[in-house]
């Protein structure tokens, strides 16, 4: 960590700064990661020419970084920064901070839904750090704050995939509000308990039913619809299902309405609407579902190999290794060998980028059945043993990759006329996949 007594703290004739810029410079301290004039000078309560000057001042000093119009916060404001505000002067800069953000992701949202998306979700992807340190803030001091500033990003960490950060924030969040629901924020409530279910952690569930049930106009965030249907919709009966999704047809939002489409048994017509408004996200999920509806391969691929185009442009790994390994497996089975294992090679890229250690493993297994569906046996076996070296057993799937790969060993002793060992890899296949049922996954 950089030093409190940085050099930048003084002038270059060694002179102290001047009062406003200390000033400044321990306010800074609210911000993490970086900053702009902008949310300086609204948290501040500055005028942006004055703010961009003093940001200016600060740079010269070394206390801060700039980089295409942003400003890095360095270790040294935070060292300086700490102990020459107040606790009360603190919190009330902590508030202001969280509501500028809440503001910013708000108008980012509206935009998120359309063919702007790609800015505005690099706009809300700038302010991570800051963001996460608001919700933090919130969670502890200002409840009401922290469900508006989790709803409004919901349709950002749905689009990039970004499950585990949405639920660790509901999770702590709905820790610290238990079962009651704070008046006016039902649905901000609802996509909390969403974000950590979808996440594994079923927090809040019965109460999110209850909203559901008593809601009686459309939702208020277009995402909700996506949501509920995908992490709460399976579990709720038949008849409720076609309720909500019958009450969302009276939203005049077109995205809601496209959702509503994907969400029932329309995907060709969310398409075409999802497209219509411009998102590409929405179109992705669209693809999706109509690859997952076809059942002619070429038809299949065609549909896989557009919606990767889109998660290419969004940049969102996890779907694109999805996407990939998917496709390499149709192609696989179309005997595209060298199509297919180009296939794995960008999931293996992908996988790892995403942190996706099953995604990394089915591509590995993958690549060993394209090697062998060639003939190369003996690249066949180097490949399924790699794959089976590196399942991990500190992840869910772990034990059913290593079934498909000590499988995959199987077959390719098989093909090299090895039965005795054919065999003792259908054993080692066996107990593991027995393994995996025992552990109730």
């Amino acid at each position: 960590m950089e030093s409190a007594s940085h050099a930048g703290l003084a002038g270059p004739d060694g002179e102290s700064m001047p009062p406003v810029e200390r000033v400044v410079a321990a306010r800074l301290g609210v911000f993490s990661g970086g900053l702009t004039a902008a949310s300086v000078a609204a948290v501040l309560e500055l005028p942006l020419q004055t703010t961009s000057c003093l940001l200016d001042a600060l740079t010269e000093r070394s206390l801060l970084r700039v980089s295409d119009g942003r400003y890095e916060v360095l270790d040294s404001i935070h060292a300086y920064a700490e102990g020459r505000v107040s606790s009360t002067e603190a919190d009330d800069l902590r508030a202001r901070h969280a509501a500028y953000l809440l503001d910013l992701v708000r108008r980012a949202d509206a935009q998120l839904r359309g063919p702007d998306q790609l800015r505005w979700a690099t706009s809300i992807r700038q302010e991570s750090d800051n963001l996460h340190r608001a919700i933090e803030w919130a969670t502890k001091h200002d409840q009401r704050l922290a469900l508006e500033l989790i709803a409004a990003l919901s349709t950002y960490w749905s689009m990039q995939g970004l499950r585990d950060e949405a639920g660790q924030a509901a999770h702590g969040l709905l820790g610290v509000l238990g079962p009651v629901v704070p008046d006016g924020l039902a649905e901000e409530y609802l996509l909390a308990v969403l974000h950590a279910t979808g996440s594994g952690v079923p927090d809040g569930v019965d109460q999110a039913r209850v909203i559901v049930e008593d809601l009686v106009e459309p939702f208020r965030y277009p995402v909700t619809v996506l949501l509920w249907s995908t992490v709460l919709g399976p579990f709720a009966p038949p008849e409720m299902v076609v309720e909500v999704l019958a009450r969302q047809e009276l939203s005049t939002d077109p995205w809601t309405l496209a959702a509503v489409r994907l969400c029932g048994t329309g995907a060709e017509a969310a398409l075409v609407q999802f497209q219509v408004v411009g998102d590409r996200w929405g179109s992705l999920l669209a693809l999706d579902e109509l690859a997952a509806s076809t059942t002619d391969f070429k038809r299949v691929v065609e549909l896989t190999s557009q919606a990767l185009l889109l998660a290419d442009e969004l940049g969102v790994d996890e779907q694109a290794a999805s996407l990939l390994c998917r496709r390499g497996d149709l192609r696989l089975r179309m005997r595209e060998l060298h199509a297919a294992a180009d296939d794995y090679r960008r999931t293996l890229v992908r996988a790892k980028r995403a942190g996706r250690p099953d995604l990394s493993a089915a591509a590995r297994i993958g690549l060993a059945k394209a090697a062998r569906y060639a003939g190369d046996l003996a690249k066949a076996q180097e490949l399924a043993l790699v794959a089976l070296s590196r399942c991990p057993d500190d992840w869910d799937e772990a034990d059913l990759a290593m079934t498909e790969a000590l499988a995959e060993l199987a077959a390719i002793a098989a093909a090299a006329g090895r039965p005795e060992e054919a065999h003792s890899w259908r054993v080692k296949a066996g107990l593991a996949s027995e393994q995996y049922r025992s552990a109730g996954r």
